[in-house]
């Protein structure tokens, strides 16, 4: 009966991990959002909101390309056309032989 219990709390917890893409692509219009590496001045642009990109991947470089581009897709949906990104964190995946990354950045919209 103990067994049956470990068993299960195996499988819950297992079921309750995080699944991120390893690979994400761009939606229409996401690539014409593009990454700045400063603020961009109050007389141009309006910010509009502060986002997060997400991704995991076997290798650091590939996750972090993911998650910017989960970043792009996110100003995108929201109508931005300018990202910085403000800070960038990745951290391992025990069990998983991966590396999660995420991107924390806010978006920004042109003034007409």
């Amino acid at each position: 009966m103990r067994w049956l219990a470990i068993l299960a709390l195996l499988a819950f917890s297992s079921s309750c991990v995080e699944e991120l893409p390893d690979h994400v692509d761009l939606i229409p219009g996401a690539q014409d959002v593009e990454f700045a590496t400063e603020t961009p001045s109050k007389n141009n642009y309006k910010l509009i909101g502060e986002l997060v990109g997400q991704a995991a991947a076997n290798d650091p470089a590939t996750a972090e390309f993911a998650a910017r581009n989960d970043l792009r897709n996110k100003a995108s949906e929201i109508g931005a056309s300018l990202v910085t990104v403000d800070d960038s964190t990745g951290e391992a995946m025990p069990l998983r032989d991966k590396i999660k990354v995420k991107v924390y950045g806010r978006a920004f919209k042109a003034i007409d």
